[in-house]
């Protein structure tokens, strides 16, 4: 009886608790970049049952009943909880990355395995590729300018600054920063901006535009001095750009928009793809297609006005102030890797990339005193002529002697008779342009780079990595509309003027070991490796007629292609540096509260510069649960770089006594022209740091962390000032003829050495994330930084009495650092800079609204090397302004989405000084470090697919 009574019993809890079963499966995935997530957290809300994701982010978990709440956690994503309902049983969740919080785990900044913001020695931010998105341009360094206070971009640089811009990051210029892609070195592009602006003036650093946005699941930002733990150019931080790896899913992105002023017009297309290699490998594929066209914010020259007065045709507005033109600007990106046994990983990742760019230059009028010399006009001030070619210089016809030969304020008609009088005898250039040039200046641009390596392991806890990367950029200039006078009649008008390419090549081994250590909180991790690199950079000559004297350049006429002449056969070559390296990097838990961690570098530029060795030491004390303190002390060095030592250029720039358009030479600080005026070789430049910050955790949805850091440089490399020469030093240089037939260069200037520098700042970033109720989340920061930079020393000015060898009659006092260098290095950027943003979710839309503050600053009218004009300061200031951005968005079943945003809404935008437009047509400053083009609407559409 008891025993059939025990039976029974047993048989009810067996088919109550089979009725009970109700198992769910799912997977789980980052919801921006639709990679899945292993190790995910899943349990039951208010139990401690639950399971957690497999490493394809697939999760099995048996509720009992279908009316449950199941909570999803993760470091580094906001936690999520789904109400189940009676027919789910295959779930797919996706989990929101924090932003820029705490809880985010990072690689950078450690060799340790990843770790969270908090636990970091040292300030590490976290870009999402949703914040990135969320942006009017399609430029990469907008984007990032736009998420990180102290990263700042001069937008209105010229010539080579146009087509890839530099930025600084903590004052500090792009060559500067150290760019990883999955943790391995970014190369250099092959441009280098010598009209960049600020320190950037001369910089020579990466080209993130070659690296589509779509292909990146994260940035990590390290905000500190890191030479000693990833190599030279990491003085002021490094950027890690981590790609997309997931091995299944389609993600395409839509975007277009355009200025209210109705120009501007830009259409992005891009789109991603992971796949599967076997059971254990993936490959995923990125693309990217953008198109931006240029914008013109320019008013009518005076002297432009004079002329249409005159007659003569010229455009409105003569000359284009603006956004470059970027067309087919195609990128493409890989990202892959294999398990080949339980301990061993094959992976490779690169990308190639194509794009073509171009931007007006200054306005060669065909008259009054402004008229283009040596082209238009012979000649300053008042013994100013009408530059007019002899075709026949043995016949009886002396041109510049004719009575009839119209004077620089003739008007067009003038011109004309005088034209068709003297026809095959007599040639002026009007009757090639006969309202004036503007030449046309750009580069087709190419890329490649690829990285491939193996890295492994093994129970006894040692890993490995060892890699092989190589990579390549060609920047092939081009300028049209515009002519090499020498040639008369003869001339082109379009040329090709240089190439330049940087390739690189590099070998890496990387081992790390955690070493149990007796006393300590933590096993003591053990860092080493060797790396060795080349870098070479090679200049082609240009076109013949873009650099070769013509028959008529002893008339006095201008030799090569006018604005920005071609490289000569002389100057260009192939420079290559080797240099290889040794790490150790140390860290450990000393206590449940004391991280330290030390790291040391031995560096051997073994060609020229010899060795160096570099140190850091971090620290993070955690007082309390919610509070750590954190500081760094570090030494850097940066060489420069092959192209930067070997560069020789010479082109055009807008400023003279004589108010018009004159010759710059750029040449290698070893020219004998350099020497003569003070160059040397240079040396590498060298830097301590050390910061100090704060990490708090106000509440569960509340932290703030504040840094504060201190950078001193000695013997910084940069390009001088533009060096007036006086009319004695030209004579002297035309007559050695040492320019390969470039004559008449007005100014010159060079890298150098010359001057230290000391830059100070404050990081300040306040986070807040809360989540109210399924599909309805609130993330919004602060984020404040404070840059300040001040010359410490430099060079005074010094006494030229011989140059060339020649005794000068009038010996010359010159100084290196000009006054506008001056202005540049401690006043063009604005000290103060904030970003606040806000996102609301609230399914199926969103909102998201962010304000940037840029403080005035300073720059120097006209860019005048002495900052000044008949004796008259031309230093101008410029206010602060706020700029803020909207956006709103709809999602359709989480796959489909589109958004709808303004950027710059109340339209704000700085004015040049009135002088400046009028003379030159700008009406906005070319200091400007934002976006001075005004309002914009965009749109973009996102389908993300299983």
């Amino acid at each position: 009886m008891k025993t059939g009574l025990l039976v029974s019993l047993v048989c009810v809890l067996v088919l109550r608790t089979a009725g009970a079963q109700h198992v769910v499966t799912g997977t789980v995935i980052e919801d921006e970049s639709s990679s899945a997530l292993p190790g995910v957290t899943v349990v039951l809300k208010g139990t401690s049952q639950g399971t957690s994701t497999d490493g394809e982010g697939v999760f099995t978990i048996d509720t009992g009943t279908p009316d449950v709440i199941l909570v999803f956690s993760f470091v580094g994503f906001i936690t999520q909880e789904v109400t189940l309902t009676p027919g789910d049983s295959a779930l797919l969740v996706r989990l929101a990355p924090t932003v820029l919080g705490l809880e985010a785990a990072v690689v950078v900044g450690s060799r340790r395995l990843p770790r969270m913001v908090k636990d970091s020695a040292v300030p590490v931010d976290v870009l999402s590729p949703g914040e990135l998105a969320s942006s009017f341009s399609t430029d990469m360094d907008d984007m990032l300018q736009t998420q990180v206070p102290s990263y700042y971009v001069q937008r209105t640089g010229g010539d080579e600054a146009k087509l890839v811009r530099p930025a600084t990051l903590r004052g500090l210029p792009t060559d500067n920063v150290l760019v990883l892609v999955n943790g391995k070195r970014r190369h250099r592009s092959g441009s280098i901006a010598l009209s960049g602006n600020s320190l950037n003036e001369g910089s020579h650093g990466p080209d993130l535009n070659m690296v589509p946005g779509i292909a990146i699941k994260r940035i990590e930002l390290l905000r500190d001095g890191a030479s000693a733990q990833y190599g030279a150019d990491a003085v002021a931080g490094v950027f890690n750009l981590l790609l997309r790896d997931a091995p299944h899913g389609v993600l395409v992105r839509l975007q277009g928009g355009q200025f209210l002023a109705g120009d501007g017009q830009n259409m992005k297309v891009s789109a991603n793809a992971g796949f599967p290699i076997g059971r254990s490998g993936f490959i995923n594929l990125s693309m990217e297609y953008r198109d931006v066209g240029p914008t013109v914010r320019s008013a009518q020259r005076d002297d432009a006005r004079i002329l249409q007065s005159r007659g003569y045709p010229v455009a409105d507005p003569a000359q284009t102030w603006g956004d470059p033109d970027i067309d087919h600007a195609v990128v493409g990106f890989v990202n892959a890797g294999v398990d080949l046994g339980r301990y061993m990983h094959a992976y490779a990742f690169g990308g190639i990339g194509t794009r073509s760019s171009e931007g007006g230059f200054f306005f060669r009028a065909p008259g009054t005193v402004n008229a283009r010399g040596s082209v238009f006009r012979f000649g300053s001030g008042d013994s100013a002529t009408r530059a007019v070619l002899d075709l026949d210089e043995d016949d009886d016809i002396v041109c510049r002697d004719l009575p009839d030969l119209p004077g620089l304020d003739s008007d067009k008609a003038a011109i004309d008779r005088f034209i068709g009088s003297y026809s095959g005898e007599c040639f002026l250039f009007n009757e090639i342009f006969p309202g004036g040039f503007t030449p046309t200046f750009g580069a087709d641009i190419s890329d490649f780079s690829l990285v491939s390596g193996l890295r492994g392991g093994s129970n006894t806890g040692i890993q490995w990595d060892a890699s092989v990367g190589i990579a390549r950029s060609i920047i092939d200039y081009f300028i049209y509309d515009t002519v090499n006078a020498s040639y008369g009649p003869d001339t082109p008008t379009s040329f090709r003027p240089r190439d330049y390419i940087q390739e690189e090549i590099t070998a890496s081994l990387d081992l790390t070991y955690p070493l149990q250590v007796g006393g300590l909180a933590s096993p003591m991790n053990i860092a080493w490796g060797a790396q060795w690199r080349k870098e070479i950079f090679e200049s082609r000559a240009g076109d013949i007629h873009s650099y070769q004297p013509g028959p008529y350049a002893s008339q006095g006429f201008s030799v090569g292609s006018n604005g920005y002449q071609g490289l000569h056969p002389q100057f260009a070559g192939v420079w290559g540096r080797p240099n290889y390296a040794f790490y150790a990097d140390l860290e450990a838990d000393v206590t449940q509260a004391l991280v330290l961690g030390v790291a040391a570098r031995f560096e051997d530029f073994y060609d020229d510069f010899g060795s160096t060795l570099k140190g850091k030491v971090a620290a993070l004390y955690r007082m309390a649960d919610r509070v750590s303190l954190r500081g760094t002390m570090s030494t850097g060095l940066r060489a420069p770089s092959p192209g930067q030592s070997n560069l020789t250029v010479f082109r055009t720039t807008s400023f003279s006594t004589e108010h018009g358009l004159i010759e710059v030479g750029h040449v290698p600080p070893t020219h004998p022209i350099a020497v003569g005026l003070g160059g040397k070789a240079l040396k590498e430049e060298t830097a301590t740091s050390f910061s100090l910050g704060a990490v708090l955790e106000l509440r569960d949805d509340l932290s703030l962390t504040a840094d504060y850091f201190d950078i001193s440089f000695e013997d910084r490399i940069s390009v001088t000032g533009n060096i007036p020469i006086t009319n004695e030093l030209v004579r002297i240089i035309d007559e050695q003829d040492i320019l390969g037939g470039v004559s008449n260069i007005r100014e010159i200037r060079f890298y150098s050495n010359d001057f230290d520098t000391r830059t100070r700042g404050v990081d300040v970033l306040l986070t807040w994330n809360r989540r109210w109720a399924q599909g309805n989340t609130t993330t919004a920061t602060i984020a404040w930084n404070w840059t300040e930079t001040s010359l410490m020393d430099h060079a005074p000015p010094q006494q030229i009495r011989e140059f060339l060898g020649t005794r000068l009659v009038e010996p010359v006092t010159l100084s290196l650092l000009t006054r506008q260098r001056q202005v540049e290095i401690e006043e063009i950027s604005p000290a103060h800079r904030a970003i606040i943003s806000g996102h609301h979710e609230f399914a199926p839309f969103s909102a998201r609204a962010r304000l940037s503050y840029y403080d005035g600053w300073k720059a120097c009218r006209f860019r005048s090397s002495a900052c000044q004009a008949d004796g008259i300061s031309t230093l101008d200031s410029y206010d602060s302004v706020w700029l803020i951005d909207v956006e709103i968005g709809y999602s359709y079943r989480q796959d489909y989405s589109i958004a709808l945003g303004m950027h710059n809404f109340t339209d704000a935008a700085p004015q040049a000084h009135p002088e400046e437009t009028a003379r030159q047509g700008n009406l906005h400053p070319r200091s400007a470090g934002w976006d001075s083009n005004g309002a914009a609407w965009y749109v973009r559409v996102t389908a993300d697919l299983d």
